[in-house]
């Protein structure tokens, strides 16, 4: 009998801890995600309290000359739309990626710091390109 009820408790518990979900953390979400390229710079990941979600930023930084390459990394791994220049700089529009492995949404960018440069051949004169990566902790 206390074998019986052994194993029936082990059995809630089992359940029960595969039912809970993990803890999100702040980190390097695209290296988590995929094959980051080098050139892709990761700068840190903060939490921003003050945004809807509660979301982890994570951010990178990618040099103008590299700028191409990581765009199509963005698209695709993860099929961000290309960057347009528009008035000053060059962005994409907001995308949101699933993960299918773990069910995870994230909101993805990719744009350039402001610049006059409008057209693409011209990238390498351009500092820095920069990529947001972020994961909602809280339902809106």
């Amino acid at each position: 009998m206390n074998r019986l009820i052994f194993v029936l408790l082990f059995a809630v518990l089992s359940a029960l801890a595969g039912c809970a979900k993990s803890e999100l953390r702040c980190g390097d979400f695209l290296a988590q995600l995929s094959d980051k390229p080098d050139s892709v710079e990761f700068l840190g990941c903060a939490q921003d309290v003050d945004a809807q979600g509660k979301p982890f930023v994570a951010r990178y930084r990618v040099t103008g000359l590299d700028a191409p390459e990581a765009e199509r990394y963005m698209s695709h791994d993860f099929g961000l739309p290309t960057l347009q220049f528009i008035c000053c700089g060059w962005d994409s529009t907001p995308y949101f990626y699933r993960d299918k492995a773990t069910g995870l949404g994230y909101m993805l960018g990719m744009g350039s710091e402001e610049t006059p440069i409008n057209k693409r051949d011209a990238w390498p004169e351009i500092k820095y390109f920069y990529i947001n990566v972020s994961l909602a902790t809280e339902d809106p």
